[in-house]
């Protein structure tokens, strides 16, 4: 037996991918059953640091290492139980006081490679542009992959320090979570060792080391951080913007949160093999190539905010997720949906000309398509198993956390909650939480001590004396139970639909579920605590109720025209307007649309074609309100209008509908022409309106408009006769070589410059280009090369796939392609990834007919359970299909009467 004292786990020569790992007292390996039969790990035994060595060979493609973990044994056990996975465990020891004892393995396996999947330790290789194929090696370890890299407690409760070293070849470098100590050079085979500081205490999964030929440029923050970009070397100029952005923005977070950020540098790598879009490890976050790299020359407007954002969400879980982790990862949001929240808070105040805030409530459209079916699940969810946990890294975690968490900053006011997230911070510093230490920081944030011990003042915040406005007077009066009303919004999966009545000055509200069902009765016994914020048309000042029951009523100071709820979508619910309600508002909308903000004018798009969705309105009067759009011109009920009525074709795109079908594409030209009439072919203007004008233009093209064929044909045609040479602007330049993708010889060209480009960006444009070409024999081509990862990077073929879905002429292509494949989708991706999750509701989405969801539900439901039949995202596949062919079913006639009234 094991007593409450430290011991060492020592001498682990590993490699790659492992199952179980049990140390015991016992000498016969085979006749003992394994002592632990839950997924999750016993408490009994918790880790205090690792001393890790780790060497990996870019010849053989293998590495090997030696572990040695100091352990804290809480309660008397039989047994040392711990993750590993496929690791080929040579031999291991108990450390005590005297002498090692030799330790029971439940496996004596001795090889293996550098993993060929895109997580754990696994290889990348690059070519440069003299054609030299160049190998190196990093890690992706969240959620369950720091198992597969080294034996450890593969659970994020279990904080360590680690201390890691790395052998390596003197052409290459390594980095890791921590400053490099210094290198021992003189080993014996000729090879260098970097010792690395030993880190903070923190989570397996946030471990990162990495061995390649990367090169680096570094600058100091503020606050005395050296931060550096690594990238491989023949794209290093194109590190300089993403250095002094992450330099502004680390910046940003030690002050906003007033705790310093708490390592003496910050790596940020740009990896040319990578599947998630970046990865916060703490003090060596990871990157997609076109996540991190700009370009100035051929680099957009939406590149440039991309990349903003994402180094913004990784630097924000330095503190999210980094300093505070959440318990398990049921609460997966703690960490996402508050990255992805200060995304927006950071770089509205750290980038303003960007113009982050447009476009924040996409996000929460976005949550909500996923959220209004049966599939969804709360928030805060229990899961156990690996793929379980990957499919919480989705819509839900990530973009309705962040939606709920803006709806309660407004609610509390974005000083009490920047108050209330540092006291949560601050109170909970290395440790791990569960959502009630959130709720409990919020509420009680007049009642610390932590805050005045800080950088940061309250400044009479909390005082009696302090003025009052009527967001803030729930502080004085301590009459808000923040916890009470966020269960609701965190512990039951949906989101509500607020049913509006005017009648004289007595406004009657209603909550119910908001679901895409054709069973109703899924949305009885659902209450959310609704912060509702409002408007009229006889006062813009914002208006506040919170609504706690199934019904209640407000009254108004006066008779009102109209009432418009979810003032600048605020709030995280979907509002019907009874009893002339909408016709009050698209009355307004059509006389003077400015009375309404942008964001208002795009949620109530939004919301009148959900409510068609589910019968509440029918389709002719969201229509109607739709004609409004001919006066538009702003980014976001734009792209929102296009939002709602473009998929409405594409679903009859994969039917025999070409009459109807054309009739309302027509139709969207000419509701649009004016604005595409007024777009420039140049990089002028703000960053919304060039990410307006590459929409617009594109969309104008396709659809086969003469000015925007006869200017893109000519522009490419003079871009290919300098050979690529020629400067295109780069707000226009997808929508120049989508043009020239339409041929055989224009294809082949456009492939020829990806091929030799070392801009992500460009090499982004050019491949969503090929994939919207109309020659079907290239698409077909096109995905046979994507998989086998020579010509375009597999971690592209997600992306890849799903676009090609959407192209009338590739349809058939992707779903035949996912079918074919699958087996080494799963493998290359892992079970139950965003990745494999947006292929197989990405590429079935616009089906409508009976025959396809047939055909769907026969492969998914053909499917082992290690093969994904049990996955989440098969669900809302298969319910997206069915919530089509009932669109479908009660609208294309309504649709076409009212085309037939309309026409332009």
């Amino acid at each position: 037996m094991l007593f409450a004292q430290s011991w060492c786990l020592c001498c682990l020569t590993f490699a790659v991918l492992f199952c179980g790992l049990v140390v015991g007292n016992h000498a016969d390996t085979n006749a003992l059953p394994f002592p632990w039969d839950k997924i999750r790990l016993p408490e009994t035994v918790k880790p205090q640091n690792y001393d890790l060595l780790i060497h990996p060979n870019l010849t053989s493609l293998t590495f090997t290492g030696v572990l040695q973990i100091l352990l804290e044994v809480e309660q008397d056990t039989r047994a040392i139980v711990l993750h590993s996975k496929n690791l080929q465990i040579s031999k291991a020891q108990l450390l005590g006081s005297t002498h090692p004892r030799d330790l029971q393995v439940s496996e004596f396996e001795f090889y293996a490679n550098l993993s060929d999947s895109f997580h754990g330790f696994y290889k990348g290789r690059y070519t440069t542009n003299s054609g030299e194929v160049r190998m190196l090696a990093s890690t992706q370890f969240e959620p369950t992959h720091a198992r597969a890299a080294f034996p450890c407690f593969d659970e994020p409760a279990f904080k360590a320090n680690f201390t890691i070293r790395v052998r390596r070849e003197s052409r290459h470098i390594s980095i890791s979570n921590m400053p490099k100590v210094h290198t021992i050079n003189q080993m014996a085979d000729g090879l260098l060792e970097d010792q690395f500081d030993t880190t903070v205490k923190m989570s397996t999964y946030l471990v990162a080391f990495i061995v390649s030929d990367f090169q680096s440029i570094s600058k100091k923050s503020q606050h005395g951080v050296e931060i550096s970009v690594y990238t491989v070397p023949e794209k290093i100029s194109q590190a300089e913007y993403a250095l002094s952005t992450a330099v502004t923005l680390l910046d940003f977070y030690d002050d906003y949160f007033d705790i310093p950020y708490p390592l003496p540098k910050h790596d940020l790598a740009a990896i040319p093999d990578f599947q998630s879009g970046a990865m916060e490890n703490w003090g060596l976050s990871t990157y997609r190539e076109s996540g991190l790299l700009f370009d100035s020359e051929k680099s957009s407007s939406s590149d440039k905010l991309g990349i903003t954002k994402v180094i913004a969400h990784e630097l924000a879980h330095q503190w999210f997720g980094n300093l505070v982790t959440m318990q398990w990862w049921n609460d997966l949001w703690l960490n996402e949906g508050f990255a992805k929240f200060m995304e927006y808070v950071s770089v509205n105040i750290t980038h303003p000309e960007l113009q982050v805030d447009d476009y924040f409530l996409e996000k929460c459209f976005t949550a909500m398509s996923v959220d209004s079916l049966t599939s969804s699940h709360p928030i805060s969810t229990p899961v156990e198993n690996p793929a379980e946990i990957s499919e919480m890294f989705d819509d839900v975690s990530y973009r309705k956390g962040a939606c709920i968490l803006n709806m309660l900053r407004d609610f509390l006011t974005p000083e009490a909650f920047k108050y209330g997230i540092i006291h949560y911070l601050k109170t909970h510093s290395y440790q791990n939480t569960v959502n009630a230490h959130l709720w409990e920081s919020l509420t009680n944030i007049c009642t610390s001590d932590e805050l005045d011990s800080g950088r940061l003042k309250l400044d009479g915040f909390c005082s009696k004396n302090r003025a009052e406005s009527p967001a803030s007077k729930w502080f004085m009066e301590d009459s808000v139970d923040v916890r009470a009303i966020m269960d609701t919004w965190t512990l039951q999966e949906g989101f509500p639909l607020i049913t509006v009545e005017v009648k004289g000055q007595e406004v009657t509200l209603k909550q119910e579920r908001f679901l895409r069902e054709a069973n109703s009765s899924k949305t009885s016994n659902f209450l959310w605590q609704v912060p509702l914020t409002y408007i009229t048309s006889h006062s813009s000042a914002m208006q506040r109720f919170l609504l706690k029951s199934e019904k209640d009523v407000l009254y108004l100071p006066e008779k009102v025209d109209w009432i418009k709820f979810n003032v600048d979508l605020r709030g995280y619910y979907i509002v019907h307007y009874e009893s002339g309600g909408w016709d009050a508002l698209i009355n307004q909308l059509q006389q003077n649309h400015s009375v309404f903000s942008s964001n208002d004018r795009a949620s109530l798009i939004h919301d009148i074609f959900q409510l068609v969705s589910i019968e509440k309105i029918p389709l002719d009067k969201a229509l109607n309100l739709s004609l409004y759009l001919s006066k538009e011109s702003e980014i976001m009920p734009v792209t929102q209008g296009f939002n709602e009525l473009v998929p409405l074709y594409k679903l009859m795109e994969k039917r025999n509908m070409e009459e109807l079908e054309n009739q309302l594409k027509g139709h969207l030209v000419k509701l649009f022409k004016t604005l595409i009439d007024h777009q420039s072919w140049s990089d002028d203007g703000s960053v919304s309106e060039r990410m307006l004008r590459n929409y617009l233009l594109l969309f104008a093209c396709v659809r086969r408009y003469p000015s925007c064929i006869s200017t893109a044909t000519q522009l490419f045609q003079q871009w290919k006769e300098s050979d690529g040479k020629m400067w295109l602007p780069t707000d226009i330049s997808l929508v120049v070589y989508t043009e020239g993708a339409r041929t055989d010889e224009g294809w082949d060209f456009l492939l020829e410059k990806y091929k030799r480009s070392v801009s992500p960006s460009e090499k982004w444009m050019i491949k969503a280009a090929l994939s919207y070409t109309p020659l079907t024999h290239k698409l077909q081509w096109l995905l046979e090369r994507s998989i086998e990862g020579e010509l375009m990077k597999t971690q592209d073929l997600p992306s890849l796939v799903i676009t090609v879905s959407k192209n009338p002429k590739g349809f058939k292509l992707a779903w035949d392609f996912l079918k074919t494949n699958w087996g080494k989708l799963v493998k290359k991706f892992d079970l139950g990834s965003s990745a494999i999750s947006r292929m197989a509701v990405g590429v079935t989405d616009q089906y409508s007919t009976r025959e396809m969801l047939h055909e769907v539900q026969s492969f998914f439901g053909s499917l082992a359970q290690d093969q994904g039949s049990g996955l989440r995202s098969i669900q809302q596949a298969l319910q997206k299909i069915q919530q089509n062919i009932r669109w479908m079913d009660r609208n294309v006639p309504l649709l076409k009467a009212w085309l037939d009234r309309n026409s332009l």
